[in-house]
C-alpha cells in the first residue's frame, strides 16, 4: 500500500515566499510566480516546467515580460515545479483547490550548491582541528580567511557554549570550537575549500564557500536551543519529547500516525533511520497509534517497523527554517521478517555477494586488443612469508567502432519503492540521463515506474528532441512498495507497441527487493512476452534483491543480470548494459593459472565456478562486455620460501573467441614473485581494493557459518559467527569504513537483531 501523507510543512525555498490558501470545497488551484536575476533583474522567457508525482503528465510554460506566470490546476495532487535548470525547487499542492502566490530568484549555481549531495561520514577519515582559543581579533592570513558565526534566536538573544564545527570534505579537516559569551565562534581556514557547518551536533544546518581570496567575513545563523533531551546506546536514539514540545532551528517535529490493517497501530515500536548514518531514532505509539519525532533537518529518512523495513520516507534534506509535518504510515508485516525463522537463509538460499560490485580499482584500456589482464603481487616475499596474494584484473575495451547499426527500442522499468530513497534514487536519475543523452534521435525509448502500483512515465517515443523525458526523470522520486509483475507487464507493452524486426527490443528491469506477487507468476509472465522477440536484463541494486528472480528473469530474455552493491554502481551498471546492447564482445572467455609446489592454491575470490587440479586452476568468465573492469584474488600458502622461487613464475593464460571475427585469442603472462631481505612478517593486504575483497570474503563465510549452524538448529552459533563477521570487518577497517561496504555490515546487523527478536519472543524457550 502506498503511504499517506497528510498535512502542513512549512518549507522555506531558496529565495523564495510563499503564501497558500487552501478552501476545502474548491477544486481549482490558481497558481502565480514572478521570477527575478540575481540582479533583481525580471527573468523574462524562463521555462517553468510542472510535474505530477503520481501520473508524470507534464506542463511547460514560460514567464511573460512581467517574469510572471499565471495558471490553474483543475486535477491532479502534488505537481513539482522546476524554473529551468533548477529542478524540483518548488511545490504545488492542488488537492484541495486553493490559491499561491511564490516569488522566486533563478540562481541555479546556488541552488545545486544548497542541495549538493553530501559524502556519507562514515566513509571518511577526518582530522580534528581545534580552534576554541581563536578571538573575533583573530587576522587572516595570505592562504586563511577567518569567519565568525553568531548564533541568536529570533529575539536576538545569543547562545554560549554551543559546540560548531566547520567540515570540510575535500581536505578531510573538522574545525571545531564552541561559541563565547556573546554566542560568537571564530574560525580560521584555508581558501579555495568548500566548508559544511554543524552546530549542536546537528550536521550540515548550513553552508559556507571561500574562493581564492583571503577575507574576513561573519555569519548569522538563526538558532534556538533544542528543549528536550535524548538517551543514547549502541544502536538507537530515544527522546524524551515535553507534550508542547516546538519545532527549532535545527530540528522538525514530525507526527507519525500508524495504521495497521483495518486499525490504529497501538504500542508499536517505530524506527526512524537517517540514511548515509547510524543514526536510528526509536519511540512507541501511544493509545491514538500515533508517535512524535524531532528530526535533524537538511536529511533523509526511513519509516521501519519490527515487521516491515522502508514503511515510509521523511524527506527534510530541502528544509531550511521551522518545519513540521504530519503523515499517516501504514505498517504492512513484512512475512520475511515476521518469520524470523525464514528470515535467516538456509544454506540452498544462501545468495552470496558479488565481489566485483564492491571493488573500485580501475585498469587501464588496452591497446593492442579487445580485452587485456593484468596480474600482481600483493606484496613482496621473504623467509618468514606463509601466504600471499595474486590480483588478476581484467579490462574490456571502453571504446570500439564496431556500432551495431540497428535502431534501439528500449524501455526501463524502474522500481521507485521506498527503499530507493536518498542516494539510490539520486543515482538512478542521474544515470538514466546519461543514458538517454547517450541515445540517438533515431532510437525509441519508453519508462516505467513502480511502487505498489506501476506508472507509465514516459510512453514509448522516438527520442527526438530529450527535453521533455529529461524533465520527467528528474521527477521520479521514492516511496511506495513493490509491484514489479505489474511494472514487467505494462513494460513488454510499451516495447511492443514500437517493436520492429530491425530494431534491439528490450526492456530493463531495475530493482532492489522482492515484489508482491509470487516469483514464478512474474517468470511465466516474462517468458510470454519474450518468446515475442523481446530482450530482458536485469539490474539488481543493493545486497538484498531476489538474485533467484532476475537470474531467472534476465537469462529467459537473453539479456544480463547486473548487479550494483552500492547506489554508486547504478550509472557503471547502466552504461555497461547500454555498451553490450550496442557493441558485440568476446565470448567462451577462460583463465587459466599454473603456479609450482613452492606456490600452493588455496582459495578464489571474486568468482565461485573455479576449477582446480593439480598445479592448475581454470575458470570460465561470462558477461564480457565494453567497459568490464573486474578483479580477483587468489590466495596462495607459502611452502618454504627461498630467494629462488623468484625465478618460478605463475603462468596466466587468457584465452576467449573474438565475437565478431570468430577467432581465437590467447593471453599469456609469467609473474614472477619479488623478493625482499626484509627479516620480519610482511603485511599481504596492504592495498585497500584487497582489503575490501577480504572483507566480502569474511561476510560470505561467516553467512555460510551462520546457515549451517542454524540449519543444524544451534542458534547461539549462527549468531557469534555473524557478530565475529562484524567484529573481522571492524579490524580490517578500524576507522572509517569504505562506502561499498555500509550496506553489508547493515546486513550483518540485521541478521544479528533478527536472533536478538527470536530471544525476545522466547523461541529460546525449553532449549
Amino acid at each position: 500500500m502506498r503511504t499517506l501523507f497528510i498535512c502542513i510543512f512549512i518549507l522555506t525555498c531558496l529565495n523564495s515566499e510563499a503564501q497558500v490558501i487552501a478552501p476545502k470545497n474548491s477544486q481549482v488551484f490558481s497558481f502565480e510566480m514572478k521570477v527575478t536575476t540575481l540582479q533583481g533583474g525580471l527573468d523574462v522567457g524562463r521555462d517553468i516546467v510542472f510535474i505530477e508525482s503520481e501520473t508524470y503528465e507534464r506542463v511547460s510554460i514560460k514567464t511573460d515580460a512581467q517574469g510572471m506566470i499565471k495558471t490553474t490546476f483543475d486535477h491532479g495532487v502534488l505537481w513539482l515545479g522546476s524554473v529551468g535548470e533548477m529542478r524540483n525547487c518548488f511545490e504545488v499542492n492542488a488537492a484541495w483547490g486553493g490559491n499561491s502566490t511564490r516569488q522566486m530568484t533563478y540562481d541555479p549555481v546556488g541552488w545545486e550548491r544548497a542541495n549538493k549531495p553530501l559524502p556519507d561520514r562514515r566513509t571518511i577519515q577526518f582530522s580534528t582541528v581545534d580552534q576554541s582559543r581563536l578571538t573575533p581579533t583573530t587576522k587572516p592570513s595570505e592562504r586563511e580567511s577567518v569567519l565568525s558565526i553568531i548564533l541568536l534566536d529570533q529575539h536576538k538573544k545569543v547562545y554560549s557554549r554551543v559546540p560548531v564545527s566547520l567540515v570540510c570534505f575535500e581536505t578531510k579537516q573538522i574545525y571545531k570550537s564552541k561559541t563565547n559569551a556573546n554566542g560568537s565562534v571564530t574560525f580560521k581556514i584555508p581558501i579555495s575549500q568548500n566548508y559544511e557547518i554543524d552546530i549542536d551536533g546537528v550536521e550540515s544546518l548550513k553552508f559556507i564557500d571561500f574562493d581564492k581570496r583571503p577575507m574576513v567575513t561573519t555569519m548569522r545563523i538563526m538558532y534556538q536551543p533544542r528543549m528536550f533531551t535524548e538517551d543514547k546506546n549502541d544502536r538507537f536514539i530515544t527522546q524524551n519529547l515535553p507534550a508542547d514540545v516546538e519545532p527549532c532551528s535545527s530540528h522538525a517535529r514530525i507526527k507519525l500516525k500508524v495504521r495497521k490493517g483495518w486499525g490504529q497501530a497501538i504500542n508499536e515500536d517505530v524506527y526512524v533511520r537517517m540514511l548515509q548514518s547510524n543514526t536510528v531514532y526509536k519511540a512507541k505509539t501511544n493509545d491514538q497509534g500515533e508517535v512524535t519525532f524531532m528530526l535533524p533537518i537538511r536529511n533523509n529518512y526511513q519509516v521501519d517497523f519490527q515487521y516491515q523495513r522502508d514503511a515510509g520516507n521523511i524527506d527534510l534534506s530541502k528544509v531550511n527554517g521551522i518545519g513540521f509535518k504530519e503523515e499517516v504510515v501504514e505498517y504492512i508485516v513484512d512475512p520475511r521478517l515476521a518469520d524470523i525463522e525464514s528470515f535467516i537463509p538456509s544454506v540452498r538460499d544462501l545468495v552470496e555477494y558479488d565481489i566485483h560490485s564492491f571493488v573500485q580499482k580501475q585498469y587501464p584500456e588496452p591497446t593492442n586488443n579487445d580485452i587485456e589482464f593484468y596480474c600482481s603481487w600483493g606484496q613482496k616475499f621473504n623467509e618468514h612469508s606463509k601466504e600471499s596474494l595474486l590480483e588478476v584484473g581484467l579490462k574490456v575495451r571502453s571504446k570500439t567502432k564496431r556500432k551495431s547499426k540497428e535502431p534501439l527500442n528500449i524501455c526501463f522499468v524502474i522500481d521507485k519503492s521506498g527503499s530507493m530513497s536518498g542516494d539510490r534514487i539520486t543515482q538512478l536519475k542521474r544515470s538514466l540521463l546519461e543514458f538517454v543523452q547517450q541515445l540517438d534521435a533515431k532510437d525509441m525509448v519508453s519508462i516505467i515506474v513502480f511502487d505498489s502500483d506501476a506508472v507509465l512515465a514516459v510512453p514509448a517515443t522516438l527520442v527526438g528532441d530529450k527535453k521533455k523525458i529529461i524533465d520527467v526523470i528528474h521527477a521520479i522520486r521514492a516511496g511506495g512498495g513493490t509491484n514489479i509483475h505489474e511494472g514487467l507487464i505494462k513494460g513488454f507493452l510499451e516495447v511492443k507497441k514500437l517493436r520492429a524486426e530491425t530494431s534491439i527490443n528490450r526492456l530493463i528491469l531495475l530493482t532492489d527487493g522482492y515484489g508482491s506477487t509470487p516469483p514464478e507468476q512474474v517468470i511465466a509472465a516474462a517468458k510470454a512476452q519474450i518468446k515475442g522477440g523481446i530482450e530482458l536484463s536485469a539490474v539488481g541494486v543493493g545486497i538484498d534483491y531476489n538474485q533467484a528472480l532476475l537470474s531467472q528473469l534476465a537469462s529467459a530474455g537473453g539479456g544480463l543480470l547486473h548487479l550494483a552493491g552500492s547506489s554508486s554502481h547504478i550509472q557503471e551498471v547502466f552504461q555497461h548494459e547500454l555498451e553490450s546492447i550496442v557493441y558485440p564482445m568476446a565470448k567462451k572467455a577462460t583463465l587459466t593459472v599454473e603456479y609450482n609446489n613452492k606456490i600452493v592454491y588455496r582459495q578464489l575470490y571474486g568468482y565461485t565456478n573455479e576449477v582446480v587440479t593439480k598445479g592448475q586452476m581454470k575458470l570460465e568468465i561470462p558477461n564480457l562486455f565494453p567497459g568490464l573492469n573486474q578483479m580477483a584474488l587468489m590466495k596462495f600458502d607459502l611452502i618454504d620460501p627461498t630467494r629462488a622461487i623468484t625465478k618460478e613464475p605463475v603462468i596466466v593464460t587468457l584465452t576467449y573467441t573474438d565475437a565478431v571475427t570468430g577467432k581465437p585469442v590467447e593471453l599469456k603472462k609469467r609473474v614472477h614473485p619479488e623478493w625482499t631481505d626484509a627479516t620480519g612478517e610482511l603485511d599481504m593486504t596492504i592495498d585497500m581494493e584487497h582489503k575490501k575483497v577480504l572483507a566480502v570474503a569474511v561476510a560470505n563465510q561467516s553467512m555460510k557459518v551462520m546457515a549451517n549452524a542454524f540449519e543444524n538448529g544451534d542458534k547461539a552459533a549462527s549468531q557469534k559467527a555473524i557478530e565475529s563477521a562484524i567484529n573481522q570487518i571492524s579490524n580490517i577497517f578500524p576507522k572509517a569504513k569504505p562506502k561499498e561496504l555500509l550496506a553489508i555490515i547493515d546486513r550483518l546487523q540485521q541478521y544479528v537483531d533478527a536472533f536478538e527478536t527470536l530471544k525476545e519472543v522466547t523461541i529460546y524457550e525449553g532449549e
